[in-house]
């Protein structure tokens, strides 16, 4: 399976870009050079400086406008918009994604790993994969999912890796599934000895969401491998344990959530 991009899906893309100008009204900003490594907004791509809620209002209203489309259509908009120039154009499409639930229920991996490869920086690397592929859309292909995971972490590419541990932040915290907490912890032992703070703060954040459904594991796991994980997973992951907090900061009550 590919994705066929069409004079549909073009125009529908330079339609978006165009509507990105416009909210902005400037030109975008060139963006070349920066750290990639430890940014989180635009991964050395050019933005506009667009907030979130402005693109998501475009993205609301243009699935509002085009509900009839044609999931092909759809999915290729995003697939241009993705490999497209600018943050903005990149982040939006993965807005689209995540907001039509057929187009993005016919993802499938090597759709993400080629996206990958056009994203850059936490929030374009984050914007493809925190919480938009559900648990059960990784189940229902699980030998493919499970391998573009082990594939990502040990890419060269560091979005990619810090990709395989943000992929399963959400799955591990919704579903109760064996299976995702087995690969959880291997892709965290994986990535253990980075200490890059896109791979560190992800490691704490896949820990922290496997406490949802297995704290002992979580726990026992935390204990056993104390002195090799990055000290900000120990430190954040030991209060989320103790308190509920990443920071041990008692929620209002003073009980653990």
């Amino acid at each position: 399976m590919d994705i066929q991009r069409s004079t549909v899906s073009e125009r529908w893309r330079r339609e978006l870009a165009d509507e990105l100008a416009r909210v902005a009204g400037h030109d975008a900003v060139a963006c070349a050079g920066i750290d990639t490594s430890n940014t989180y907004t635009t991964g050395g791509h050019d933005y506009y400086g667009l907030p979130v809620p402005a693109r998501q209002q475009i993205a609301a209203t243009w699935l509002r406008t085009h509900r009839d489309a044609a999931v092909v259509d759809v999915l290729a908009t995003c697939d241009s918009l993705i490999g497209a120039r600018t943050y903005e154009d990149k982040t939006l499409g993965c807005m689209i994604l995540k907001r039509h639930e057929s187009a993005r229920s016919a993802v499938v991996p090597s759709f993400v790993a080629r996206w990958l490869d056009e994203l850059a920086g936490w929030a374009e690397a984050d914007s493809l994969c925190q919480n938009l592929f559900p648990a059960e859309q990784l189940l229902s292909d699980w030998p493919s999912w499970k391998t573009l995971v082990e594939e990502l972490a040990i890419d060269d590419n560091v979005n990619k890796r810090r990709a395989a541990l943000v992929l399963l932040t959400g799955p591990v915290h919704y579903s109760p599934d064996v299976r995702l907490a087995t690969l959880a912890f291997a892709t965290i032992g994986t990535l253990a000895s980075e200490r890059a703070p896109l791979i560190t703060k992800a490691i704490s954040w896949l820990l922290r969401s496997l406490t949802t459904n297995h704290v002992r594991l979580v726990a026992a796991y935390l204990e056993a491998n104390r002195r090799t994980l990055p000290a900000l997973a120990v430190r954040e992951t030991s209060a989320k344990l103790a308190s509920g907090t990443k920071r041990g900061r008692l929620p209002v009550g003073g009980r653990p959530v």
